[in-house]
């Protein structure tokens, strides 16, 4: 697949996802959303693509392999790709959210499951883009490359849920959909996202791989034990116009995610011809079906249990989704059971 065709499907799928948040969320946390997503997604991209391509830059962690490639679609396509991850992550969390009992309307559960959604995207991504020759690793950090299908490193993992998480999923879940809002000094939670920007400074990888795993720690800490919540006191929402079909304009995204599933999966098998690489698909799939309510959890565990039987290790990372949610779900009826014990 040219990479003009993955530009244009970016642009299509990001178009829909600023309609849907418009709708769902009004002008101003939509606004907030993407221009900050862009704005991020420029200053991380922008620069290292750049200089990688026009001066070499041996510190570049991968570089681009097609041959039809410019700087200019290279570029725009890393950047377009980050927005379309983050938004992505930002709307499979919530919908999985409304399964974990007390911890539904809760900040940074969600944001820390945001941050395994865009993973378990980087991970099919990465193992397709590898495959079909769009791009490929050149950092020296290789951990668990022979672990994972397609040759992706653990630090695609790393990458893929640290820079959305802090760099816009918890700095803006905070400053604008928290009761931090209507503060002043709210200013000050964009100093978060410096946690990611000084442990790429460090030439060793054991350094910034611990300052990160520490922060990915802290995270998972808030994501269990703060009562931060959302707040959309204020959302004002659009007036409607047209007759527009709200339940079929929320599936959008869902309808763009699964579109993004069948291209992988269509590429692992017509393209590369590698059937295994189907593996890496296994944790977006999962993360679909724990967002559809409708489908039981139990179903959801039992399919789990049978990927783990048929790939064994290669499905470890496949059913983390499912784990977490079990994780949340087991402490939320915890919590309840102690609170009735109490009244």
């Amino acid at each position: 697949m040219d990479l003009k065709i993955v530009l244009l499907i970016c642009f299509f799928s990001i178009f829909i996802f600023i309609v849907h948040s418009y709708f769902s969320s009004g002008f101003r946390l939509t606004f907030s959303f993407f221009f900050f997503a862009f704005l991020v997604a420029i200053i991380k991209e922008g620069p290292m693509l750049v200089n990688g391509r026009l001066i070499k830059n041996p510190t570049m962690p991968y570089e681009f392999l097609a041959k039809n490639g410019s700087v200019m679609i290279e570029t725009t396509l890393a950047i377009l790709g980050w927005v379309f991850t983050f938004y992505l992550g930002w709307y499979i969390a919530k919908r999985i959210a409304k399964r974990l009992g007390a911890w539904e309307n809760r900040i940074f559960p969600v944001v820390f499951i945001g941050g395994l959604v865009t993973a378990s995207v980087g991970y099919a991504v990465e193992a397709t883009a590898i495959g079909v020759g769009w791009w490929n690793w050149t950092i020296g950090d290789m951990r668990l490359a022979g672990f994972l299908v397609g040759g992706v490193p653990l630090i695609v993992f790393e990458t893929w849920m640290h820079f959305p998480t802090q760099y816009l999923l918890m700095p803006y879940s905070i400053i604008e959909c928290s009761r931090f809002k209507n503060i002043n000094w709210k200013g000050i939670f964009f100093l978060i996202p410096f946690i990611h920007s000084v442990s790429t400074q460090f030439r060793s990888e054991l350094v910034r791989a611990g300052i990160e795993h520490i922060a990915l720690t802290i995270l998972l800490i808030l994501a269990l034990v703060s009562p931060l919540r959302f707040d959309y006191s204020e959302v004002r929402l659009p007036s409607l116009k047209w007759n527009l079909n709200l339940r079929l304009l929320e599936l959008l995204p869902m309808l763009i995610i699964m579109i993004l599933v069948f291209i992988l999966s269509f590429l692992d098998l017509v393209k590369i011809h590698d059937v295994q690489l189907l593996i890496s698909l296994l944790p977006v799939v999962f993360f679909i079906l724990l967002a559809i309510r409708r489908i039981p959890l139990l179903w959801i565990v039992f399919f789990a249990l049978f990927c783990l039987l048929i790939f064994n290790k290669l499905a470890l990372v496949a059913v983390v989704p499912v784990i977490v949610v079990l994780v949340f779900k087991i402490l939320a009826r915890t919590r309840l059971v102690e609170r009735k014990k109490i009244s």
